[in-house]
């Protein structure tokens, strides 16, 4: 028993000699007097156990197991079955959504309708106060023309001949 407790205990001291280094891993103590500052971890307060803590929470919520077609969901586990559950209610959710069954959609195609209505409206306005500006424009081009006629005519300027209007 001791020799099998032995030969396990220098078995994981030569894979930790063996092991690659990472970030937040703090370099031996024999040759940190020798090492730069550069070469210190970020942080040396994150362990390699804490690392794999991180990272195997982190794979479950990035992408929930999917049931395959062979497979019983009963065989799955509770948090399995809740993630693939909730994964199927929003993936229902969006295809109502999408043609237009839910509450969410009703009120946003009936905002959407009030928008296209308003924007209808004010484009509408907007030409017909174009319109009205051309037609003020004209109107004063118009007058303007008249007195100045009446004005050439006051002074004894050209005598208007008959025939075509000259542009």
């Amino acid at each position: 028993r001791r020799e099998a407790a032995k030969r396990r205990k220098q078995a994981a001291i030569a894979k930790q000699k063996n092991k690659t280094a990472e970030p937040g891993d703090l370099p031996p103590s024999s040759s940190s007097e020798s090492d730069s500052d550069d070469d210190a971890p970020a942080n040396p307060n994150h362990t390699a156990k804490a690392r794999s803590q991180a990272s195997k929470v982190a794979e479950p919520a990035a992408a929930p197991p999917k049931a395959k077609k062979g497979q019983d969901v009963s065989q799955l586990s509770r948090r399995e079955r809740e993630a693939l559950q909730a994964q199927q209610a929003k993936e229902r959710y969006q295809k109502m959504h999408a043609e237009g069954k839910t509450d969410e959609a009703r009120a946003d195609l009936e905002r959407l309708k009030l928008v296209r209505e308003k924007r209808a409206e004010e484009a509408a306005r907007k030409k017909a106060e174009a319109e009205e500006r051309a037609e003020q424009e004209k109107s004063k081009a118009d007058q303007l023309a008249r007195e100045e006629r009446m004005r050439q005519a006051a002074q004894g300027g050209p005598k208007k001949t008959r025939g075509k209007k000259k542009a």
